[in-house]
């Protein structure tokens, strides 16, 4: 008896870009300074003035589900460069005005980065060859671990076990 051999398909991804893309081998910098460009066209070309964004006379409360929806549905898009601003503003002073913040982002996006150059036949560490995703997977587990260790207890477990 035999097994006719399936033709199985992946659909496509709907909301992939579907031009083609270059590649040629790219460094990082020139990557991160084509996302800037795309993120500087594609979201911050369409922000609103400020005047316009905090226009309290056009705020008031919602007379129910309905009209939140509403707002919702028309604002969302219509202020998207703005609210993406506000968030990336709000982020950068979290990261700037908190040392330990900024130095745990710092370790992580170069831990990522160094991660990132490995070579495809890995990286030799001692008598053992570790590959990218190995190395992605020790990081992260360390990363939380170390985390779990360094936090302490919250008030609640301290006492729950007295109890």
């Amino acid at each position: 008896m035999s097994n006719p051999k399936l033709n199985y398909s992946l659909p496509t991804n709907p909301f992939a870009d579907s031009t083609p893309q270059p590649t040629t081998n790219q460094s990082p910098a020139s990557l991160g300074l084509g996302l800037i460009e795309k993120f500087r066209k594609e979201r911050l070309s369409s922000l609103r003035p400020i005047a316009e964004f905090f226009d309290t006379s056009r705020m008031s409360k919602p007379t129910g589900v309905a009209q939140i929806t509403s707002r919702l549905t028309r604002n969302l898009p219509y202020f998207q460069g703005n609210y993406t601003l506000m968030f990336l503003g709000i982020t950068a002073y979290s990261v700037v005005s908190n040392g330990m913040l900024m130095f745990s982002v710092a370790f992580a996006v170069g831990g990522t980065h160094l991660i990132s150059c490995v070579p495809a036949e890995g990286v030799v560490i001692g008598q053992n060859t570790y590959n990218a995703r190995q190395l992605q997977t020790g990081a992260s587990t360390v990363g939380i671990l170390g985390h779990a260790a360094v936090m302490e207890e919250t008030t609640e477990n301290r006492f729950s076990d007295a109890v």
